[in-house]
């Protein structure tokens, strides 16, 4: 066997879904081995649940931090997130000034460079400009924008930006899918009005994913199903918010039992106040208002969440009663096969070491990113 830089004992998440009594063995930033039963010698030994490392999709900031202003402090915000199980992740940009994106692009790409201490940097989420001003939800619609394509050959470097979310009923919407789909990137559709048709043209144009199922996107009605309708019955990935705020725990089952766990990206969609204590924060341009449970503009409208993907997964056990291993495939599995991250989302030999230690309440007590312990719970 190769060399053993660490070892973990307790319950494991195999790729399987079933939870075995097993010893997880690393090798610098890899696992290499796991072997049944648990190793009276290994360096951490838990009465809880060994699981792979959580992936969040869409991050508009957190612990006092906002990517849209400041896109440089995705490094401090990396170096909390693995407090929440979060092992890696996609800071997320929304609609803002078009002049600044260059900077702030170049903000992440530099830091996804520097590999700094913590979760995983995977480039950025760019949720807009792109978006039907019908359903901007929180973005600023002055800076909503019209489809360029040659505006999006000229920014668009998939070495840094990974997802873009655009309305795909805007005019050039098609061709523009098309060619980000072509250069690599993941195509969402969010902030629209399209009609199910508009929806599933998006989806044959390339769109392989939906941000914030139910959130800022056409309705469900039974003679014309809308975004959601389409979004429900296609095989398109979903980001789903569960935070008992965004979406309500029955259409949070609805979409367990219409997309399975293959079907189902659980994303925070958390902002600023993500980590802080109530009160007044920023979401890119607009000031919002946090209480104990949700963000919201002045008007009331939903501004981001302050949802832990930790507490997203007990909320989707609780919501859905589905178990532990199906709600950690939520976070990990199905967002690893949207981003193409082949060896990431499971805990098996040759895969990254990115694995989180929950206690038998489901809590985070212990998180490894590249085989090396960063956080600790003291409590």
């Amino acid at each position: 066997m190769t060399q053993t830089t660490f070892s973990l004992s307790g319950i494991v998440v195999t790729p399987d879904g079933a939870a075995r009594e097993a010893t997880v063995y690393l090798s610098g930033k890899t696992i290499a081995q796991i072997t049944p039963g648990r190793d009276p010698g290994a360096d951490l030994s838990t009465d809880g649940v060994i699981v792979p490392g959580f992936i969040d999709v869409q991050v508009n900031g957190a612990y006092g931090y906002d990517f849209t202003n400041d896109a440089a402090s995705v490094v401090a915000v990396a170096s909390s997130l693995p407090e929440t199980g979060v092992t890696s992740y996609v800071p997320t940009i929304i609609t803002s000034n078009f002049e600044t994106y260059p900077a702030r692009l170049r903000q992440v790409r530099e830091a996804v460079r520097a590999n700094p201490p913590g979760a995983h940097i995977l480039g950025v989420h760019l949720e807009g400009p792109y978006l039907s001003p019908v359903r901007k939800g929180a973005h600023p619609p002055v800076h909503i924008r019209p489809v360029n394509v040659a505006e999006i050959r000229a920014w668009a470097d998939p070495g840094v930006v990974r997802i873009v979310t655009l309305a795909p009923e805007l005019e050039g919407a098609l061709e523009a899918i098309r060619v980000l789909r072509q250069a690599g990137f993941v195509v969402s559709a969010g902030h629209t009005n399209a009609t199910f048709a508009q929806a599933m043209a998006g989806f044959e144009a390339g769109i392989n994913w939906g941000t914030h199922l139910y959130n800022a996107m056409s309705p469900f009605q039974h003679r014309e199903p809308g975004m959601i309708g389409a979004l429900l019955v296609a095989t398109v990935l979903c980001g789903l918010i569960v935070d008992g705020i965004h979406s309500h725990p029955a259409t949070v089952q609805l979409a367990w039992k219409s997309k399975g766990v293959d079907g189902i990206v659980l994303v925070t969609d958390c902002m600023q106040a993500m980590g802080m204590a109530p009160g007044r924060y920023i979401l890119g341009d607009h000031a919002v208002v946090v209480d104990e449970t949700s963000a919201r503009l002045e008007d009331g409208t939903l501004a981001g969440s302050i949802l832990k993907m930790d507490e997203a997964i007990r909320n989707m056990m609780a919501f859905t009663g589905c178990g532990l291993a199906e709600a950690v495939h939520m976070a990990t599995v199905t967002p690893a096969r949207l981003l193409g991250l082949a060896q990431k989302g499971a805990i098996a030999p040759g895969f990254d070491a990115d694995l989180v230690v929950l206690s038998p309440e489901n809590q985070v007590t212990h998180t490894l990113v590249d085989g090396k312990v960063v956080f600790e719970c003291r409590e």
